[in-house]
């Protein structure tokens, strides 16, 4: 059934060319596509870990400093004011010069720049080699959801995103497991090179093994040598007489700026799935930094309230794979992902009201809390995967680093929004129940999204009109 409707793809289209996104979605998923997802995800499982390296290494470095934890947050601020920047600048030059340079770019360079933070004398250097190397740390997400986004046939293009941006928090849990075995051993330091060569040893793997976006290659001369090698492997049973031209049959965008994000329709867009993300991740950010403290305030012991933490990201990862599955396919999963922050708002409000019940049973306040991953962290997975189809691919890597540039100013002011309301003394119930505000606004941003795209009032990029991916 596969090879007749390559061919009759092929046929239809025989005098004006093959279309590139239509041999994808139609032909199975190939094993060069299964490299650039397993690479990719790699890729991001690296990027987490040295996002989070410090996290790891505060305590033993402020304790030999002797700075304080206040001091030591202008590092973690200068990283996230880093990733915000090169989201957005490095997400736009991709969209001129090819994901894969990118994303190897990116990668040896937070690679580098974190080796060099092992050689750092102060806190002030430290957050000045911090910013840097944020700069490819943000810089580099976009273009490797970007590229895996391109290779993923519309009908599994959310599920396999997702899954690639499970690298952050499994970078993370890398490093968590790793750094105290390091410590023990040497120092903090020493943690810093692992984190810092291991990227930078698997850039030349990533020259040698990610192929360049096929829609990328598309969108230039159309008969690209690299073009045909690549379909040839995606779909060996399509015929391509010489002289084929490969198309992508999307609406020209002209240059890629920023400012071509907010023109021909796609500003409602834009601004709604920023918006959303800017609020969900503001949400998820502060509770995951201040859950211990809220359940330690709430009565409950420190190592339980730590395990909340771990079901509130674990459950996460499973109800991004649950939620995905869902929006995949629809055209309208905005919808779809708009309920999903709802129910993420009720389960909070039940988590909230379990932690003011004395002696409640401690698995219904972690099944509150495991519901609330779900829905949450879930949704805002699956709602990143959900952006890289929605941007045209001339747009998509400036998109999408839009995108992670206004997200990340969320996890900055969640953390910080944390602290204010616990240092003024106010209830951990009561910080849990104003957590529904920012869910809510995810929720109607995306539902305001769903209502124009239904009355088709904003700009829909053309594989999505016609059933090939998600809107």
């Amino acid at each position: 059934m596969e090879k007749i409707l390559l061919q009759g793809h092929h046929a239809q289209q025989q005098a004006t060319g093959i279309d590139i996104a239509a041999t994808i979605d139609a032909a199975p998923i190939s094993a060069l596509q299964w490299r650039v997802f397993a690479l990719t995800l790699i890729a991001s499982v690296f990027d987490g870990f040295d996002t989070m390296v410090m996290s790891f290494l505060a305590p033993a470095i402020t304790r030999q400093w002797g700075a304080s934890h206040a001091a030591f947050g202008l590092v973690f601020s200068a990283t996230l004011l880093g990733a915000a920047i090169g989201a957005a600048t490095l997400g736009m030059l991709a969209d001129r010069i090819g994901r894969k340079k990118l994303v190897i770019v990116a990668i040896l360079w937070f690679g580098s720049l974190t080796i060099a933070c092992a050689f750092a004398t102060d806190i002030t250097s430290l957050a000045l080699l911090r910013f840097v190397a944020g700069l490819g740390l943000g810089g580099a997400i976009p273009n490797m959801l970007a590229l895996a986004a391109e290779y993923a046939p519309a009908r599994r293009r959310s599920t396999i995103v997702s899954v690639i941006t499970w690298g952050t928090p499994l970078g993370a849990v890398l490093g968590g497991l790793l750094a105290p075995h390091v410590l023990e051993i040497a120092d903090w330091r020493a943690m810093l090179l692992v984190a810092g060569i291991a990227p930078v040893l698997l850039a030349p793997i990533l020259w040698t093994g990610l192929p360049e976006s096929v829609r990328f290659l598309a969108l230039g001369s159309g008969n690209d040598a690299r073009l045909l090698s690549i379909v040839r492997r995606i779909a060996p049973d399509l015929a391509v007489p010489p002289g084929t031209r490969f198309l992508l049959p999307e609406r020209t965008v002209g240059r890629a700026t920023i400012g071509a994000l907010f023109r021909n329709g796609l500003a409602a867009g834009t601004i709604l799935l920023s918006a959303a993300m800017f609020t969900s991740l503001l949400l998820s950010f502060m509770l995951v930094n201040w859950t211990p403290t809220l359940l330690e305030r709430a009565g409950i012991p420190l190592s339980d309230a730590i395990l909340g933490t771990v079901i509130l990201n674990l459950s996460g990862i499973v109800g991004s794979l649950g939620i995905a599955r869902v929006v995949d396919g629809r055209m309208r999963g905005s919808a779809v992902l708009a309920l999903s922050y709802i129910c993420a708002v009720v389960a909070i409000l039940c988590a909230g009201t379990a932690t003011m019940i004395e002696g409640i049973p401690l698995p219904i306040l972690m099944a509150s809390l495991a519901a609330s991953g779900f829905f949450l962290i879930g949704s805002q997975i699956t709602l990143s995967a959900y952006i890289t189809a929605f941007f045209p691919t001339a747009l998509r890597g400036t998109g999408i680093g839009f995108n992670n540039a206004v997200a990340r100013c969320g996890s900055l002011l969640g953390p910080a929004l944390g602290g204010i309301l616990l240092s003024a003394g106010i209830d951990p119930a009561h910080i849990l129940f104003a957590g529904i505000i920012p869910g809510l606004l995810s929720a109607i941003a995306l539902a305001c999204l769903a209502i124009l795209q239904g009355r088709a009032q904003i700009a829909v990029p053309d594989h999505l009109i016609k059933n090939r991916g998600i809107a």
